[in-house]
Parts: C-alpha cells; sequence; structure tokens
C-alpha cells in the first residue's frame, strides 16, 4: 500500500490546477501539471527562490 501511495503522490501535481476538477481532466491532465509543477519546484529550488 505505501508504495502505492508515492507512486500516485510522484504523479499528482503540488499545487492546485483551477479547471480540472472532472475526473477525465485530472486523468488527462494530471501528469502533464505535475511535471511542470515539479519541474518549476527543482528550478526555483536551484535559484535559490525557495519555494
Amino acid at each position: 500500500m505505501a508504495e502505492a501511495v508515492k507512486a500516485a503522490e510522484s504523479m499528482a501535481p503540488t499545487r492546485p490546477h483551477p479547471g480540472v476538477e472532472s475526473g477525465a481532466a485530472n486523468i488527462a491532465l494530471g501528469p502533464v501539471a505535475a511535471l511542470m509543477d515539479r519541474t518549476r519546484d527543482t528550478v526555483r529550488k536551484a535559484m535559490g527562490e525557495g519555494g
């Protein structure tokens, strides 16, 4: 069960995205939004902006 939670967390966006409240939108856009969020978080961390 812990592995399933870790996998879900790794694919989930790190911040809310308005307009993707439906299940279909979450399935379609969730992984893309998560990738964008994690990239933004990594760049900010590298530039020393925190968070």
